[in-house]
């Protein structure tokens, strides 16, 4: 199985959580691709990074180098941890910057938790589509406007996608690319997000929400099928003081693959305490 993961150093933390709730119910080796910017994240990470998924024995990293100069005048947005930035677009140009011998690739954010494996989703057929996502049900019909997609559109979320390289390496180039996002970069307040969903449209496979569970948008009691996938999108996240909007089945995923690993008690401990005094409660 091939992840690709993209994150700066504020989420280095999260990202070792991420990749052993990844590698913890896999069955089978992974192989973790991770695209960075060398002003982002030094040697010194990367080590951290490699020898937390060497002492797993289930999972090799191979760092990619990302060069976003051409993109350094394009649309970024950070509040408050809301994040989409130059790494956000590393989903767009990972088709040039993977192995050729990589035909497709299961992109995954750093701020998700997954609860079983997720072979059955890295294994589902694309039917002729370069994406595979999750629809985003708390889009606004004035981000459809702005877009100019049809009202009735199913606007995905770029968190979790299973991208068919193969197919997107015959369709277009590094150039191509860079250039249709400077061309729509006025309309895309979220960056990549927008971007796939605007030039893309007609191209995606849309997949059950249990792959990519927005757990700010949907009641847990309302789902049909257990999350595989549960992602912490917005600006409150698991690891900060504040995690009163969540209900408990969100979060207690997230105490759980604290407690599976060696040496995260303290922070379990930590996190559980701030989180009850600002009214968070099992």
């Amino acid at each position: 199985m091939n992840i690709l993961m993209s994150v700066n150093r504020k989420f280095l933390e999260p990202l070792e959580n991420m990749i052993f709730s990844i590698l913890y119910y896999s069955e089978e080796n992974v192989n973790i691709y991770l695209m960075y910017q060398e002003t982002e994240l030094k040697q010194d990470d990367l080590k951290q990074i490699n020898d937390f998924v060497a002492e797993t024995g289930k999972g090799i990293i191979y760092p990619i180098k990302f060069d976003t100069t051409e993109l350094s005048e394009m649309p970024v947005t950070d509040n408050a941890g809301a994040f989409f930035g130059m790494e956000a677009y590393s989903r767009l140009y990972c088709a040039f910057k993977l192995p050729e011998k990589v035909k497709k690739i299961l992109y995954l954010d750093a701020d998700m938790i997954c609860t079983g494996s997720i072979m059955e989703l890295y294994n589902t057929t694309f039917e002729g589509k370069t994406w595979i996502a999750v629809r985003d049900e708390g889009v606004k019909a004035k981000d459809l406007e702005r877009l100019k997609l049809n009202p009735d559109y199913k606007y995905i979320n770029s968190g979790m996608l299973l991208i068919n390289i193969e197919k997107l390496r015959k369709i277009h180039t590094e150039k191509t690319i860079t250039d249709l996002i400077k061309k729509n970069k006025e309309v895309l307040i979220y960056p990549d997000q927008d971007f796939i969903n605007k030039i893309f449209a007609g191209d995606i496979k849309i997949v059950d929400k249990k792959y990519n569970l927005l757990a700010k948008d949907i009641r847990y009691k309302e789902l049909k099928e257990k999350p595989l996938i549960i992602h912490y999108a917005g600006s409150t996240k698991p690891w900060n003081d504040d995690v009163s909007r969540f209900e408990k089945e969100y979060i207690e995923p997230y105490y759980e693959v604290l407690k599976l690993q060696k040496g995260k008690e303290e922070q379990l401990k930590y996190l559980q305490k701030k989180h009850e005094e600002h009214g968070y409660r099992k």
